[in-house]
């Protein structure tokens, strides 16, 4: 019989942490991101992106405010992307930016998890040698330390499309604005701060409902070998979907309008579905 308790400890090395510290740093990316980094507490992280001046997302990511620095965990290949992008506004601020490479990113996967977004700030810990969070599902991350009997990452990739978690790759790299990955309802994008780069194009496609594309969950009886940017079709050849995230059996998907409840890969057939916080939203807004 299995623990219910049991855990799975994953390597999370296809991750990077990008670390921005400074006097001016607050301020800096008070300009640049979509989360509010001045409301962001110490000892706290949430979600946040970067955009370009047309709104389209250069990274996402997790960040964390420890003292005065703030650390960005996200793709290994975005972390350099992003380094460079902000780079380039970093010069007029006392500021520093450096991609960390000596901590070992690990993770834990419950047996049993919660289906939450990640919306909200979340508290971490910080020991001698690592740096704890916790996800609001029952995953725990660890920046530092050691992974003993760590395996590769699919649990959490798993758990991350359940979530209904996307992360910018060097595949959809300035491809997307945020709400495309619909990550508003995942906390992502702060609606109610001051104005930062890209900021006008996604809070009019936000008041002024100029976008119809979202997120949707994907799923296949068998294993398929998709990637970001695949399509998927209807029966005629349209294409109907955009795959955003995939692993295995399961994946995100970006869909217009009302999703489709049936799409193809090549041949093999492809259900849709609603992810289960937009069922939420639905449910709220319902009358009794």
């Amino acid at each position: 019989m299995s623990n219910a308790n049991s855990v799975t400890t994953v390597n999370l090395d296809r991750f990077a942490l990008l670390c921005i510290e400074g006097a001016d740093s607050e301020r800096f990316l008070q300009g640049q991101l979509t989360c509010d980094v001045v409301k962001l507490a110490d000892m706290h992280w949430e979600l946040g992106a970067c955009c370009t001046a047309k709104g389209r997302m250069v990274a996402n990511f997790l960040i964390a405010r420890i003292g005065n620095a703030y650390w960005l965990r996200l793709p290994q290949a975005q972390a350099e992307a992003l380094k460079q992008h902000l780079s380039r506004y970093a010069v007029f601020y006392k500021t520093t930016l450096s991609v960390v490479s000596d901590q070992t990113l690990w993770g834990t996967v419950p047996q049993q998890t919660q289906q939450l977004t990640a919306a909200g700030q979340h508290s971490l810990s910080r020991t001698d040698n690592e740096i704890v969070l916790s996800w609001p599902d029952g995953r725990t991350e660890y920046w530092g330390g050691s992974a003993e009997h760590a395996v590769d990452d699919s649990a959490w990739q798993a758990q991350d499309i359940a979530m209904g978690l996307v992360w910018v790759t060097a595949d959809s790299h300035e491809a997307w604005v945020p709400q495309y990955i619909d990550w508003q309802d995942q906390g992502g994008v702060n609606f109610r701060k001051g104005c930062y780069t890209g900021q006008e194009i996604v809070a009019r496609l936000q008041y002024l409902g100029k976008t119809k594309k979202h997120l949707a969950a994907a799923s296949c009886n068998e294993p398929l070998n998709l990637t970001v940017a695949d399509q998927l079709t209807d029966a005629d050849g349209k294409n109907i979907a955009e795959v955003a995230s995939w692993h295995g059996q399961h994946g995100l998907v970006i869909v217009s309008g009302d999703a489709p409840q049936q799409a193809l890969f090549g041949e093999k057939s492809v259900t849709i579905e609603k992810l289960f916080y937009t069922e939420d939203q639905e449910q709220s807004s319902t009358p009794e």
